[in-house]
């Protein structure tokens, strides 16, 4: 890191805003190396702008954490499936295709894109 940031020298590391957002996904997932985790907190004391972004991060995160995981539908799950197989085969201007014979309404496609998007998280931060 460059200017203020984390060197494995530094008795205390200092950040500054950038770094330490930077590290709040680690932070929440308990992932952080002891000296990293310091640096974070001891910024996060010293900045009150850092630390209310914190709070809400942190409250999101644990938000995300509570949703019940549900299965998708078979019928939806074959369809994901058979698109990403033929994005693989044509790439966009074939799913683009595809997308033309089943249309959707974007008020369906925004929530089911939402919900792909928070699963992929939670799956990645298990």
């Amino acid at each position: 890191m460059s200017g203020g940031g984390w060197r494995s020298t530094d008795v205390e590391p200092r950040l500054d805003h950038r770094e330490a957002r930077a590290l709040f996904l680690a932070l929440a997932d308990e992932q952080l190396a002891a000296p990293q985790e310091q640096a974070v907190r001891s910024h996060l004391d010293g900045c009150e702008e850092c630390r209310q972004g914190w709070d809400r991060y942190a409250r999101t995160v644990e938000r995300v954490r509570t949703v019940e995981r549900e299965k998708a539908p078979p019928a939806l799950a074959s369809l994901v499936a058979a698109r990403v197989r033929r994005q693989r085969r044509f790439g966009l201007k074939g799913l683009h295709l595809a997308h033309a014979q089943h249309r959707f309404p974007v008020e369906i496609l925004i929530p089911l894109l939402l919900a792909a998007a928070v699963g992929a998280f939670l799956l990645m931060s298990s």
